[in-house]
């Protein structure tokens, strides 16, 4: 690990290149206990922050979190700055603001990149004060700036209703129902199934089988159930990169019912499934009877 930190007056500077940046793609960083502090740097203020990537909101983007004592760490804080790779890059703490600047080339690497649709990835730098990391209206544990990226209300610390507030709840926009139809079993447990299966912990969205809302388990990482129309409307206000899952339940012949998965980021980055589940009066679940008939999108 490489870097170099310089005081300036009241400001600090960190230069490090980029495999300095510690990674937390499997981190909830909604722990404290998960924050990586592998890079480090003090402001005028004697106040730690640690510097890391994490895709927890999507997309690659730089997350920070502060200490007093380097051994207990706030929750991450969620900054909107994009990681670009191949670059090299200064940081400077300052009173009110954190800066970074990029160094190297504008163009990202063969292999393919999503940044939201409101990052200009060509500019320099970008700078995130302070205030706005802080920023938590409902007093939740989510920041504003994160309930913005969440479309969870600001103004309300249980967008949902379910008695968890939004920065502690992993279905901010579902609570749990009291009931399922079999066709919602099969959905839920097919989407579950295949949470549990991804590799790290970033932000998933779940289309809604019906009108419904459903909440899902999920070890780590928050899941936003959404309608066909709404998970349009995310594609579009941020672009592609967010995982959607969707797992379409219908019934079949006798007590049969078929599912047909997708594991959707972008028009030609999907695959899905669908296979056939029997459902068992006597123990009231379902179950795989196959074939899977998978297919998978072919790259532009």
């Amino acid at each position: 690990m490489v870097f170099v930190c310089l005081m300036t007056g009241s400001d600090l500077l960190l230069w490090a290149q980029p495999t300095s940046l510690p990674r937390a793609d499997t981190a909830d960083l909604s722990r404290p206990a998960e924050i990586p502090a592998a890079l480090i740097i003090r402001d005028a203020h004697s106040i730690y922050w640690s510097f890391f990537a994490a895709r927890y909101l999507g997309f690659d983007e730089v997350w920070v979190a502060y200490s007093h004592d380097r051994v207990n760490w706030s929750r991450g804080l969620y900054t909107g700055i994009p990681v670009l790779p191949g670059n090299s890059f200064r940081v400077r703490v300052s009173e009110a603001a954190i800066d970074a600047d990029w160094f190297g080339p504008m163009h990202p690497p063969a292999e393919r990149r999503y940044y939201r649709s409101s990052i200009d990835t060509t500019i320099w730098g970008y700078t995130i004060y302070k205030h706005v990391l802080y920023g938590d209206a409902d007093a939740d544990g989510l920041s504003d700036l994160a309930e913005d990226i969440l479309w969870t209300d600001p103004d309300d610390p249980d967008t949902d209703g379910d008695g968890l507030a939004d920065g502690y709840d992993n279905n901010p926009l579902a609570a749990p129902l009291d009931s399922l139809s079999r066709e919602e079993m099969l959905h839920k447990a097919v989407i579950e199934n295949e949470l549990e299966a991804l590799p790290d912990a970033r932000l998933v969205i779940v289309e809604q089988l019906g009108d419904r809302p459903i909440s899902y388990h999920r070890s780590k990482g928050i899941v936003l159930s959404l309608s066909p129309q709404a998970c349009d409307a995310y594609v579009e206000a941020h672009g592609y990169g967010v995982p959607i899952l969707t797992c379409n339940a219908a019934a079949a012949a006798g007590d049969r019912l078929k599912a047909s998965f997708q594991f959707f980021i972008a028009p030609d980055d999907a695959w899905g499934y669908e296979t056939t589940f029997q459902w068992e009066e006597e123990e009231k679940e379902l179950r795989s009877v196959g074939p899977i008939d998978s297919w998978r999108a072919e790259p532009e």
